[in-house]
């Protein structure tokens, strides 16, 4: 039988022998089926009983290798990792159970710790003590007040940001069109006192700029440049409004979408809408949010719970 029919059978078993949730079922065949593939590719005669934890690791230096390089995807890197790992020990354990193998080489592979490093965000205060921190006397100023808004209320990569369209708003249904990785297509819902405040700037600021022909339809302007915003403006204006501000971390325009991302996060909302809302291609790359929703918890735990306060702990 080849490896294709071990994993069919492997599906059967999980799905149906143990009653595997149909989720933890579509995850491991999803990772044995990128194991099975490498095999095939590299070592196309190989049989079960054949392969070696030399072969396994290979596998998973392959996954290091080409695992796409986004920030969110960084960070996950040893928790993927990880569950890969679970999942290749199953399908052993199936082959074990079968009688395919009579050694299972998987027990020697070494589980790397899934230590998530947490992406740094801003609090609701922060931003909002940045907001206040804009003069909004000019239209540069209403601007700048506008974008860190704007970021915040939308989730959007910066490039994202800086590309953004007229076109591409919806004033009456309140949404985004946005084109993000991928050449991927999704909708983003904005607050109207955002849109509100988007007019705002558009028709006492933006329309008394005069924009070069080839910028004419970016929404968010440069009035120096009279053409469309660059990413480096918006770090720079960020970083000096952060200091204005009187925040000490590292600020950059990815932090205000990491924001976005875990106040949805905390109020409840679900892990697949903020998902689509932030053009993840895969929820994995959204769940680095909840763990910093746990890392919440814990810390409040800590503040008021007794047993996590030293001087209160029952004996």
């Amino acid at each position: 039988m080849d490896f294709d029919g071990y994993l069919e059978d492997f599906k059967y078993f999980l799905s149906v022998e143990r009653s595997v949730s149909n989720n933890t079922t579509a995850a491991y065949m999803i990772d044995c089926g990128r194991f099975c593939e490498f095999l095939k590719d590299n070592y196309p005669d190989i049989s079960p009983k054949e392969i070696t934890p030399q072969i396994i690791n290979g596998f998973l230096d392959s996954i290091i290798l080409f695992t796409d390089r986004s920030e969110e995807e960084r960070l996950l890197k040893a928790t993927s990792l990880t569950r890969i790992i679970q999942s290749i020990r199953a399908f052993f354990r199936f082959l074990i159970l079968t009688d395919v193998i009579d050694k299972d080489v998987s027990q020697l592979i070494i589980t790397p710790k899934a230590e998530i490093k947490l992406p740094v965000i801003l609090e609701q205060s922060e931003i909002f003590a940045m907001m206040d921190a804009v003069d909004t006397s000019t239209g540069f100023g209403v601007r700048n007040r506008l974008t860190i808004e704007f970021l915040y209320a939308t989730g959007l990569r910066v490039s994202e940001f800086v590309n953004l369209k007229t076109e591409n708003i919806n004033l009456k249904d309140e949404y985004l069109d946005i084109i993000g990785k991928g050449n991927k297509e999704r909708y983003v819902p904005v607050a109207k006192k955002v849109l509100d405040d988007l007019t705002y700037y558009t028709d006492n600021y933006r329309s008394k700029i005069d924009i070069k022909p080839k910028d004419r339809d970016y929404v968010f302007i440069s009035e120096r440049r009279k053409g469309k915003m660059t990413r480096q403006a918006v770090n720079k204006m960020l970083n000096e409004t952060a200091l204005k501000a009187g925040i000490t971390k590292k600020i950059h325009p990815h932090i205000l979408r990491h924001s976005f991302a875990t106040e949805l996060i905390r109020s409840g909302a679900s892990l697949i809408a903020v998902k689509e809302m932030m053009g993840h291609a895969s929820v994995r790359s959204t769940e680095i949010y909840v763990n910093l929703n746990t890392k919440d918890l814990k810390e409040t735990l800590q503040k008021y719970h007794p047993f996590y306060q030293n001087n209160k702990t029952q004996k």
